[in-house]
Formats: C-alpha cells, structure tokens, sequence
C-alpha cells in the first residue's frame, strides 16, 4: 500500500542501509546509537548527493556555536 511517496519498499530499503552500515562498528553503545541512526538517516536521504558538499553548506548557513 502507497500513502504518498512514503512506500514500503523504501522502509525496507532504509533498514537494510541501516544495518549493513551500523554493523561495520561491530557494537554501539547504547547512548549513541540514536546520533548513529540519525547520521545514517541523513546519509541515506542525501545518498545521491556530494554529503561533503552538502555538509559544508549545511555549517555555511548555520555554523555550530
């Protein structure tokens, strides 16, 4: 079933990303696994793009303080 662009082959996409990239670290602690799936996240929807490129315009408009 499709609601918009939003399908289930895509979450099922996201997943497999996901834990082929989480695996690589071979365990994460559990306080940091929330920042490690958001970075995957950003990786996963920017995954067609330069992420170098985009992650220097994302500090260009908002630098971190």
């Amino acid at each position: 079933m499709v609601f918009g662009s939003n399908h289930i082959n895509g979450i099922e996409s996201f997943w497999a990303y996901a834990k082929l990239r989480l695996s690589r670290f071979k365990g994460l602690p559990k306080h940091t696994f929330y920042l490690h799936l958001k970075e995957t996240e950003f990786r996963f929807n920017n995954r067609r793009e330069d992420i170098y490129k985009r992650l220097l315009k994302l500090l260009t408009e908002r630098p971190i303080e």
